[in-house]
C-alpha cells in the first residue's frame, strides 16, 4: 500500500514538473519573439509595488536629463520709483505704493510672467533706504528695499542691473540693491555679475553690459561670455544696456556689440534702455531683441511713449543641444491710462497692439508676428 501512494506520489511531481517552463525560454513561435512581460508576469503580485514605482522613477530621471523645454519671459526697463524731484508728487511712484499696494503693479500683466520657468526684467534704479552716496545726475531713482515685493507679487525671478541708474547712489547704492535682491530671493546679473539658472540638468547663464562700459574696453564682453561658457552653460542669455533713448531704429553700435555677444559665445541678447520698442535680428543661431521698451517706469509722470512688448523664449532640448527655439512676442501699453502714468502695464490688444508688431518689423530684416519660431541648423 505504501508503496503505491509513493509511486502515485512520483508521477505527480513528475508531471508538475513537466508542464513547468523557465521564463527566459518561453517563445512566441510564430513570431519568434520572447513574449511580452505581461503575459508571463503579474507587477501586483510578482513585484513590490515598490520596485515598480522606483524603476519608473528613475527611467524618467534619466530620459529628462538634458532634454526638455525651458520657458524664458522678459520685460523691459522698469524703474521702481520716482526720480527724487518727484518723490513727494501725489502722482508719484511712492503715492501709488502707497495708494494701491505691491500687487498693483504687475497686476495688468501678470498672466504673461507667471506660467513659466524664469522671468526676467531690467532693473533700471537703486533700492535703499537712504541717500547715501547720492550723485547728482540728470535724474536720480531710488526706490525702498521693499519694493522687490512688487517684483516678487509680479512673478519676477530674475533682473538684469547692468544700466547706468545702478550708479544713482555710488557704491553704496550698489551695495544695497543687492543686499536687498538677495533678501527677497530674486536673481540678478550685469556688471560683472553672473547668474545660472539650471533645469532637466541644463544649464541658462545670464550676464550683461551697459554700452558704456563696452566702449572702454570691447574685450570685456568676449570676456564674461566665455566664463560662462566655461562655466558648463548649454544657453547664454546676454543684457545689452544700448542704444539711444526714443529711437525706433537699433544703430550702428547696436548691432556690433549685439553681432559680437553672439561671436562670443551668447545665444540670446535681450536689449534695454531706449524706451521704445525695435526690431528683432536671426544672427547665425543666436536671436538678437533689440529693445523691448518700458515695462513699469516709475521714472517719468508724464510718459509720452507707451509701446512696449514682453518676451517670451521657449527653449527646446534633446540631449543638452537646442533643436528649436520660439519667440513669442506679447504687446503691452506701459499705463492702462493716457492722461497720467499709471505705473500699471496692460496688454494690448486689437489695433494698438498690431501696430506695436509694425514698429518691430519696421526695424526687422526678418518677418516679424506674435509667435515665431527659430530651428538651429548646428
Amino acid at each position: 500500500m505504501l508503496k503505491r501512494i509513493l509511486a502515485l506520489f512520483f508521477v505527480l511531481i513528475t508531471t508538475i514538473i513537466m508542464n513547468i517552463s523557465p521564463v527566459f525560454a518561453d517563445y512566441d513561435l510564430a513570431n519568434d519573439n520572447i513574449l511580452d512581460a505581461t503575459d508571463i508576469l503579474k507587477p501586483e503580485t510578482d513585484i513590490p509595488d515598490e520596485a515598480l514605482e522606483y524603476t519608473v522613477t528613475y527611467d524618467e530621471e534619466i530620459l529628462s536629463a538634458g532634454t526638455g523645454i525651458i520657458t524664458l519671459t522678459f520685460g523691459g526697463d522698469c524703474v521702481l520709483a520716482s526720480d527724487i524731484k518727484d518723490r513727494k508728487d501725489q502722482l508719484s511712484f511712492e503715492a501709488a505704493v502707497e495708494e494701491k499696494g505691491m500687487d498693483w503693479f504687475l497686476s495688468g500683466v501678470l498672466s504673461a510672467f507667471e506660467d513659466d520657468d524664469l522671468s526676467m526684467i531690467n532693473l533700471e534704479c537703486v533700492l535703499a533706504d537712504d541717500k547715501t552716496g547720492y550723485k547728482k545726475r540728470q535724474h536720480n531713482f531710488r526706490g525702498l528695499p521693499e519694493y522687490t515685493e512688487i517684483l516678487k507679487k509680479g512673478s519676477i525671478e530674475a533682473v538684469n542691473i547692468a544700466n547706468n541708474h545702478h550708479l544713482d547712489y555710488s557704491y553704496q547704492g550698489k551695495k544695497s540693491t543687492r543686499r536687498a535682491l538677495e533678501n527677497a530671493g530674486i536673481r540678478y546679473s550685469g556688471y560683472g555679475y553672473f547668474d545660472i539658472y539650471e533645469k532637466h540638468d541644463i544649464r541658462i547663464g545670464f550676464g550683461g553690459m551697459r554700452e558704456t562700459i563696452y566702449l572702454q574696453n570691447p574685450r570685456n564682453m568676449h570676456e564674461e561670455i566665455k566664463k560662462l561658457k566655461e562655466s558648463g552653460c548649454d544657453y547664454i542669455v546676454y543684457s545689452l544696456h544700448f542704444g539711444k533713448e526714443y529711437e525706433e531704429n537699433h544703430n550702428e553700435l547696436q548691432e556690433k556689440m549685439a553681432r559680437e555677444a553672439i561671436d562670443s559665445g551668447a545665444d540670446l541678447v535681450v536689449g534695454t534702455h531706449t524706451h521704445v520698442v525695435q526690431g528683432i535680428e536671426k544672427y547665425k543661431n543666436g536671436l538678437i531683441l533689440y529693445s523691448l521698451g518700458n515695462l513699469v517706469f516709475g521714472g517719468n509722470l508724464n510718459l509720452e511713449e507707451f509701446d512696449a512688448i514682453i518676451a517670451r523664449v521657449e527653449l527646446y532640448f534633446s540631449n543638452y543641444k537646442l533643436n528649436k527655439t520660439e519667440l513669442k512676442l506679447i504687446p503691452i501699453h506701459t499705463s492702462g491710462s493716457r492722461k497720467y502714468n499709471d505705473f500699471r502695464p496692460v496688454f494690448a490688444t486689437g489695433k494698438a497692439a498690431k501696430n506695436i508688431l509694425s514698429k518691430i518689423a519696421t526695424d526687422s530684416q526678418i518677418d516679424i508676428s506674435e509667435h515665431m519660431s527659430f530651428k538651429n541648423f548646428e
